[in-house]
């Protein structure tokens, strides 16, 4: 291998990490600490940034370095590095310079009109910004190319490797399990048990949250924690993870849930080899793979009876309003199906999945021609009512509930409900490789959940992004290479908790 061409190919894909990072920054900041005044100014210093890391990617040098390297004798690692680089710019190659800049601009304008007409809960407030982010994520797909349909361009972004094909065959193998569930539990006596609102009380509600996520094994000297309108995980580097919440005090669980979401997504940040900080390996492999991370700790462990057993008397203490408050009641609130779920990051596990479906649905109807912007209110109403036998009020709880579209994110939601399938398998055979049900539980209990999280950082953190997503949860789960994703472990679990 020539050494001076390995290291101009490093100093180039440092140099990628380097604005991904910033761009990062700026994205939170954007959501966080940005005055709305800045709105403007943020659009068009994000453009540009855009355009410099596109330009940097596409650069002919670039392409040349690529295929020298591709020809030479390389280390494993390094030819992992140098495949990913050439699957990002192959793809990235394909994308006008002049695209890449006004889809940055447009996504940095359209959040804080969203922000604004979720708000008022005026969706026509936002369908002008949304129409022009999806007359460019259109035209990125048509660049980008498919085999079969625009949705495959869309998805392959997210989830690498993934079909619309896949995702419709998974989804509907999921809702034709889920729906009986739902159903008889909706039709039984369903728990109305929740948390006691807590008016005078966030400030303890969000401290101690955090001071959980922290015992849970998310690093504070890595990372930090402030509040968004809509929680999310910002991971720069190992070192400096940014977590948000929200914290409402009339739902006071949504804080403590979302923290336990988010610190899953921050610890895989964190755990990611810190020796490969800035190359095309040091960072996660698909969307799909961090939402499994964030689903597994959210549900799996906080919302299981052991871990509650063990947290209850912290939490009791910790918020004067639910002194009185037993395991069994926190357990209860966290594990409440709502019959008007509207809002899914609040949503408990069994209408979940039904809000994702319901999204990949709007999506794909978009992407195939068969529904306009104007038509999305309606629609995501209709949707609800078909899939959870229920219709939001107003805009609000309905069609602006989410950041994604207006964050160009279109494709971004089947890897939602892939990640909790995923997860449902990891936390299967992480279970059985550390001693079973009962020693899991025992753990939890416990509070001791370092090896729950130490077995996550050798089966999927450490991989960074060496292995493609499906690749990487097979090996993970003890999977033939090529089985296909595998809905069962996640169905179970669904069963076994709801069926009673």
């Amino acid at each position: 291998m020539s050494e001076q061409t390995w290291s101009e190919f490093l100093s180039r894909m440092r140099e990628l990490a380097d604005l991904t990072h910033i761009g990062n920054l700026m994205g939170w900041d954007q959501q966080t600490m940005m005055p709305p005044k800045g709105a403007a100014g943020r659009g068009n210093a994000t453009g540009t940034l855009a355009a410099i890391a596109h330009e940097r990617v596409v650069d002919p040098r670039f392409g040349e370095i690529i295929e020298q390297l591709e020809s030479q004798e390389l280390s494993d690692e390094q030819r992992v590095m140098v495949a990913r680089l050439r699957r990002d710019r192959d793809l990235q190659v394909k994308i006008p310079a002049d695209l890449v800049q006004a889809l940055a601009e447009a996504t940095s304008t359209a959040h804080f009109v969203w922000a604004d007409a979720r708000q008022k809960s005026d969706f026509q407030l936002f369908a002008p910004h949304l129409e022009k982010i999806l007359s460019l994520t259109s035209e990125r797909a048509e660049h980008l190319g498919y085999e079969d349909e625009a949705y495959d361009a869309h998805l392959d972004i997210f989830e690498m490797g993934t079909t619309t094909k896949d995702v419709e065959a998974v989804f509907r193998r999921v809702a034709d399990e889920v729906r009986p569930l739902l159903d008889r539990v909706l039709g039984s006596e369903n728990s109305d048990k929740d948390l006691p609102t807590i008016p005078d009380h966030t400030d303890q509600l969000l401290a101690y949250s955090k001071n959980l996520v922290e015992r849970m094994g998310f690093d504070m000297q890595g990372g930090r924690i402030d509040l968004a309108a809509h929680p999310f995980c910002a991971g720069t580097e190992p070192g400096d993870v940014r977590l948000t919440t929200r914290v409402d005090p009339n739902n006071p669980k949504e804080c403590i849930m979302s923290c336990l979401h988010e610190m899953g997504h921050g610890m895989y940040q964190q755990g990611i080899p810190e020796g490969w900080l800035g190359t095309s390996i040091g960072t996660y492999i698909s969307l799909g793979v961090h939402e499994s991370q964030s689903r597994l700790w959210e549900n799996h462990v906080g919302r299981s009876m052991a871990f509650w057993e063990g947290e209850a008397p912290r939490a009791a203490a910790a918020i004067p309003a639910w002194k009185a408050l037993t395991a069994s009641d926190f357990y209860e609130a966290v594990n409440r199906v709502d019959p008007e779920s509207f809002i899914r990051v609040e949503a408990d596990e069994l209408t979940y999945p039904m809000h994702v479906i319901l999204r990949f649905e709007l999506e794909l109807a978009i992407s195939r021609g068969e529904m306009k912007v104007a038509d999305l209110p309606d629609a995501w109403n209709e949707g609800m009512k078909r899939h959870l036998g229920i219709t939001p009020p107003n805009d609000a709880k309905g069609v602006l509930q989410d950041v994604h579209w207006s964050s160009g994110l279109f494709g971004y939601f089947p890897t939602y409900l892939l990640g909790s399938i995923y997860s449902a398998a990891l936390y299967r055979k992480a279970t059985e490789d550390l001693g079973g049900e009962e020693a899991m539980d025992k753990s939890l209990r416990e509070g001791l959940f370092e090896p729950l999280l130490t077995w996550l950082r050798d089966k999927v953190h450490s991989k960074g992004a060496t292995l493609d997503p499906l690749d990487l949860i097979n090996e993970a789960t003890g999977r033939k290479q090529g089985s296909p994703i595998d809905i069962e472990p996640y169905t179970s679990h669904l069963r076994t908790k709801y069926q009673g």
